[in-house]
Order: structure tokens, then sequence, then C-alpha cells
């Protein structure tokens, strides 16, 4: 198979989901040219309904009529927090006490920060984070050098958890997970390159 392959992922997907399955398809099509483009979820469908890449692999949900959906893996957002705030993962916490802590969060154009915005929301609670960042990795390492409490997602931060770098800030209201999956148009046939891709994820996955 030749060709070339236009993926859209968000910088935490490619490196904490994408990677592994990505060196597969390498490996077993070396005459595909990859061509990987960094975005934001909301940046990424924009750029599939122009046709500037193939397929996306993005946080969810994403609401569009124009893109088929195919989930990947549910993933779950939590609160964590260094050894500054450690004394107070011993009682959990209701959302309205975690607020009142110094939170940082993703900026506010990410679609992690509003899916968990929204569900705050729906609980009456306003979220004001005192910092805002551009990335997942800035979340655990402000959280890891005490700057606050880090709304991170849990899949993508065993490392930092398992090494003792960060600990979870247990609430009594759990965020409701969501996922990350596979963005395409209906109204375009996926490449056969893409094709595989996909089935490559999905027989790992399940």
């Amino acid at each position: 198979m030749a060709g070339e392959m236009k993926l859209g992922v968000g910088d935490t997907i490619s490196r904490h989901f994408l990677l592994p399955y990505l060196s597969i398809f390498h490996k077993q099509s070396p005459n595909i040219k990859l061509k990987i483009i960094n975005r934001t979820t909301l940046e990424l469908c924009s750029m599939l309904k122009s046709g500037e890449i193939d397929i996306a692999l993005c946080n969810l949900p994403v609401k569009d009529s124009a893109l088929k959906i195919k989930k990947c893996i549910d993933i779950h957002d939590i609160f964590v927090c260094g050894e500054k705030y450690k004394d107070i993962c011993s009682i959990p916490l209701h959302l309205e006490e975690v607020i009142n802590l110094p939170l940082i969060f993703l900026e506010r154009n990410s679609n992690s920060r509003q899916y968990v915005e929204k569900y705050m929301s729906s609980m009456g609670i306003k979220l004001i984070p005192e910092i805002e960042l551009g990335s997942h990795e800035l979340l655990l390492e402000f959280a890891r050098y005490n700057f606050g409490i880090s709304c991170v997602v849990r899949e993508f931060s065993q490392e930092y958890l398992e090494n003792k770098l960060l600990y979870i800030v247990n609430t009594k209201e759990k965020i409701p997970k969501r996922a990350i999956g596979f963005c395409f148009l209906k109204s375009v046939s996926l490449s056969p390159a893409a094709k595989k891709f996909v089935e490559i994820v999905e027989e790992k996955i399940l």
C-alpha cells in the first residue's frame, strides 16, 4: 500500500495513546507517508470539513452532523495535587469545596476544559481557575510543583500517580466519564490507509 495519511490529533492524545498504534501501522505500511497535525479538537473538526486532514483523533464529545464518530476508550477527569496539598486527599471533598482551592485548568478553548466546566455549571458551580495552561503536561508539572490543584485525565497521568509525584484529590461527586475517538467526514469514504489505521486501533483496544 502506498499513498499518504493526514491525521489530526491533540498533543496529549499523541503522547499517551496514539504512538504505539501509529508505530504498528508504520511497520505494516512503510510506504504510506504520514502527515501528523497537532491541534485542538475544535480546530481538527474544522480541518476535517475543509479537507486538510483525512481523519482526526479527538477528545469527545464532538457534536457535528457532518462528522462520524468512532469511540476508542473512556477517559476520566480527576483532580490532582502535589505534596503541599497532600493532606486534603484523606477525606473526600464536595466539588463546591474543591473550587475554593487554587485551581489549574486547561485554557477555555479546549474540549476537555469545556466538558468539565459544563458539568460543574450544571451543578450550579462557577469555575474560576487561578492558572490556565496550554497543555496536559503543564497541568501535571504545575501541580507537581505545588502551584495548586490540577484537573487532568487519569488515564494520561499514570506515571505521575504511580511514582507518587501527584496524588488524587478524592471528590464526592465524580465528573462523568467521557472518551477519545476518531472523527471523519460522513460524506467522504476513508482512504485505504486511514481505514487500515482505524482497524489496527480497534483490533488492539478490543
